[in-house]
């Protein structure tokens, strides 16, 4: 868009800014109690005579706006230390609910009741809380800023549910001291939007409050409540200590090497979470624990150039995690800079102690970590790929302080500060950002970084990095989601010294224009299809030196239908420079998700057409099948299955295949325990005669974990479990194993 335009329209939109920004009128009045209800999923009229009646009038989807299929009452109050709520989830035919026990942030394909709260009233975060009819819990955080929704925090709080001859009954109660709210003020403005999601040929969501198909902005929308007038102030202090042992064995070489028996290892720690008061928390941990009691998704590594994401999942980093958010990419999948972040905690890869600082106090949000780091590792980025680097036998200092301001309801400006420093070692980043919503449906995004590092010989030589290196970047963007058009009009530029050894940025060189519109047809509930989309992006990327790497264009057709059926198909175009290479790329894909029954989720994803063989730089031709399903076999065991089949071929005939499965079988004896088998399985095999190097022929690997778990609460819990890795490859001629440990977990929640 030329900049005269950009200008016209952001006069028009800042003009029409002042009346859809005000702040709405108090809608509820949350009465405050002396009672105390038992939280068992059986609703007793006399325990909640002081709540608030609400009625969900609306279903928002895949109706828009329209009286909801079936009938929901909420009932709501509070006694000074916790918020309350029932649901009173009427169903004409209870048989048909869809209710299974399942480990805590898993029940999203079920029926269930919750609600999404802004207790600050600042239109930017929130908490949800929500369980389905069995009472499973699900908790995540909402950045409508960044636009992130995040499963991994966990609260601690009381929830029961039953199904019974009129529907089902859910009850909640929430301690205050596990939200973030103003302190100091006589009365809480919340805003709230209370939700039922009913799903059977549709997933109908219901809520209290009515959509705004053209404002991009979810929170704003939602009704004010007001209450708890004689909040009582307690002591706010969470201890949580944990004992991990582990008893493993190796062998590197399974052909030759005996069996190394390691030392049985126990490893305390302990997390404590202080809320010096209701808008500041202050975090420390000893030695947190990274065990990997989850196993991480299988995610497919041949032919890819750029390091792998994996998620964070010690509770010291996740809590208040949000707080150090900069920019997102919101709806845009196209751009190079999705899923950047400049603080990504997993780097701290085994900390001894960590101090960490939240907290918000009217229009200012702070944040401010430190933690040392026993070894240091990070990525080296470039535009053609990333590594991971390690300084051996080094530990690092590492810093995080971030700021923000909210200017008004629409508008903030932030900076971030990141440093990870040792003996001969340095990077350090400077950030600024900016996010207005300009409009109902637009906003601007822009960021600014600038990166200062210095690297030891080691890394000089393996990595080719200057001994002493400096380097800016910045993003900005123009972001319209309106009712039926949407588009994304972004520049970026990543300068090829910048580094950002605290995050993940993997790719660096760069400078990327992209243009990505698109239309959504908002269809009327009955038909075949509840959404239909259409869109499409245009994106040219060169190197700082204005060298081509890639000019591509994208189409694709996306729609919503029954049996909460998705799917979507993609054509692209693309011209692509690799190692100094160019190569033409079109490609076709298909993806599909639906759910034809209760507990039976089946995927697709089929891609075909032009590749690049990264290995050899030369042209080929790929194939990619990735099949999958979830399968509940009666309330209790769940069968998952993600697949992947890739071919890619070149002139002289079949480069690789590889096959990877993620097997995984689930008994969940309750609420609070299962017991689970993971199996994760790769298979390739290659043609030795068409690389340029040596490399095996067969290749395969299984990783096997067994687990029993045992929650009190999110925080006190027990595990136990064993886990083993086998490999096959030249010197091998079968699987043999080469790692295998038993191990132990225990922590315990101290709540003063």
């Amino acid at each position: 868009m030329p900049l005269h335009a950009l200008l016209l329209t952001l006069a028009c939109t800042v003009a029409g800014q002042s009346a859809w920004a005000q702040t709405k009128p108090i809608t509820y009045h949350i009465p405050h109690t002396s009672q105390k209800p038992v939280i068992d999923g059986v609703f007793n009229v006399d325990e909640w005579r002081d709540a608030l009646r609400v009625e969900l009038v609306n279903e928002t989807f895949p109706g828009q706006n329209v009286t909801p299929p079936v009938t929901t009452e909420a009932y709501i109050m509070e006694d000074g230390e916790a918020f309350m709520i029932a649901f009173v989830a009427h169903d004409p035919d209870p048989s048909k609910i869809r209710a299974f026990y399942r480990d805590r942030d898993r029940s999203f394909q079920d029926d269930f009741v919750g609600m999404v709260i802004d207790t600050f009233n600042d239109e930017r975060r929130a908490f949800e809380f929500f369980i389905n009819p069995l009472g499973v819990q699900m908790d995540l955080i909402q950045d409508d800023v960044s636009k992130r929704e995040d499963d991994s925090w966990n609260a601690l709080w009381d929830s029961a549910g039953q199904i019974n001859d009129d529907g089902f009954v859910g009850e909640m109660r929430i301690p205050l001291k596990q939200l973030r709210l103003p302190s100091g003020i006589a009365q809480q403005t919340w805003g709230i939007d209370i939700l039922r999601f009913y799903p059977r040929e549709s997933r109908h969501r219901i809520s209290n409050n009515l959509m705004d198909y053209g404002v991009s902005c979810y929170l704003c929308q939602f009704k004010k409540a007001e209450g708890f007038g004689e909040v009582k102030q307690t002591t706010n202090l969470q201890v949580i200590p944990t004992v991990t042992s582990s008893w493993s064995e190796t062998r590197p070489q399974p052909a030759t090497d005996p069996w190394l028996r390691g030392d049985p290892k126990v490893d305390p720690s302990v997390d404590l979470r202080w809320a010096i008061n209701e808008d500041m928390i202050l975090n420390a941990t000893l030695n947190p624990d990274f065990s990997q009691v989850e196993a991480d998704q299988a995610q497919l590594d041949v032919n890819n150039t750029f390091s792998l994401y994996f998620p964070e999942r010690r509770e010291f980093f996740l809590d208040g995690a949000e707080y150090f958010n900069t920019l997102s990419s919101g709806n845009n999948n196209f751009a190079s800079t999705s899923g950047n972040t400049l603080v990504y905690t997993r780097n701290i890869n085994d900390p001894g102690v960590g101090l960490k600082l939240t907290g918000k106090s009217n229009d200012h949000t702070y944040g401010l970590m430190v933690a040392d780091d026993e070894r240091t590792g990070f990525l080296i980025p470039g535009n053609q790929g990333s590594s991971v680097a390690t300084i051996a036998n080094t530990k690092s200092r590492d810093l995080a302080l971030r700021y923000r301001y909210d200017m008004g309801r629409k508008m903030t400006i932030g900076t971030l500060v990141t440093v990870r420093d040792a003996d001969g070692y340095s990077n350090k980043v400077v950030s600024s950002d900016f996010n207005w919503q300009v409009a109902p449906s637009d906003r601007i995004l822009a960021q600014v970084m600038h990166s200062e590092s210095e690297y030891p010989l080691s890394i000089q030589t393996a990595y080719s990095q200057k001994p002493d290196m400096g380097g800016s970047a910045w993003s900005v963007e123009y972001n319209h989601q309106g009712r039926n058009w949407s588009w994304v009009l972004s520049n970026t530029d990543f300068g090829s010294d910048f580094r950002a050894d605290l995050g993940f940025i993997g790719k660096v060189n760069y400078r990327e224009q992209l243009f990505n519109p698109g239309y959504t047809w908002l269809m009327e509930p009955g038909g075949m299809f509840n959404r239909l989309g259409l869109y499409s992006a245009v994106i040219r990327t060169e190197d700082q030196s204005g060298n081509l790497l890639q000019d591509s264009k994208w189409v694709g057709l996306w729609f919503n239908g029954k049996y909460q059926s998705y799917a979507e198909m993609t054509m692209s175009q693309q011209q692509t420079v690799y190692n100094g290479r160019t190569f033409d790329i079109n490609t076709g894909g298909l993806f599909a998700n639906f759910q034809p029954i209760a507990g039976t989720q089946l995927r697709m994803n089929i891609r075909k057409g032009d590749a690049i063989d990264y290995a050899n730089t030369q042209p080929a031709q790929n194939f990619q099948l990735s099949p999958g399903f979830s399968v509940q076999l009666g309330r209790h065991l769940q069968v998952q299955l993600n697949y992947t089949h890739q071919e890619l071929d070149v002139s002289g005939g079949r480069l690789f295949t590889t096959d990877l499965g993620d097997l995984r079988l689930t008994y969940q004896f309750d609420n609070k325990s299962f017991v689970r088998a993971v199996l994760i399985y790769s298979d390739t095999e290659r043609d030795p005669k068409l690389y340029r190097f040596n490399i095996d022929q067969h290749s395969r690997s299984l990783n096997t974990q067994l687990l029993y778990s045992y929650r009190v609460n999110a925080q006190t819990r027990f595990f136990v479990g064993y886990s083993d890795s086998a490999m096959q490859d030249s010197t091998v001629s079968a699987l043999e194993l080469t790692y295998r440990t038993v191990f132990a977990k225990f922590s315990y929640a101290w709540q003063y």
